[in-house]
């Protein structure tokens, strides 16, 4: 999918193609990183891999949970942000980097550009004022 042939994605766009843009995520998301899409009680959005141990037994690399309580433009970049989480995870390199504040700003980072090359084109200003807010909040609890 080009990226010109797509418009930007924000809270302006309507509700049809911000739940179709959604949808197409999801099926190409656990398409291509072999991850769970599932929905939860709540506004929090979480990613969980599956343990080393257990992956033989599981046909997935993790579990991506979408709190259900959020505006689909909030779901899509919550969504973005837990994909880059999955990537940042299967990283050779730094996987194994675990700092909470770089984890979390690499994983809106690479959730991002995950998203653009795909197409789906998140207006910038609300996805740098979403990941500057959790951000901020993660510096409290650090």
């Amino acid at each position: 999918m080009s990226n010109s042939s797509v418009d930007t994605l924000s809270s302006k766009s309507s509700s049809r193609t911000l739940s179709k843009t959604f949808d197409s995520m999801i099926a190409i998301a656990e398409e291509e990183l072999w991850v769970s899409i599932e929905f939860i009680y709540g506004s929090n959005s979480f990613w969980a891999k599956t343990p080393e141990e257990e992956m033989d037994h599981y046909e997935v690399t993790g579990i991506i949970d979408i709190g259900e309580d959020q505006s689909t433009i909030c779901k899509i970049m919550s969504l973005a942000h837990e994909i880059g989480h999955a990537i940042h995870d299967s990283d050779e390199h730094f996987a194994n980097v675990k700092h909470t504040m770089f984890s979390e700003s690499i994983a809106w980072l690479l959730g991002y550009k995950w998203c653009a090359d795909r197409g789906f084109v998140i207006d910038m200003s609300e996805y740098k004022q979403m990941m500057s807010k959790c951000l901020n909040m993660y510096m409290e609890i650090v």
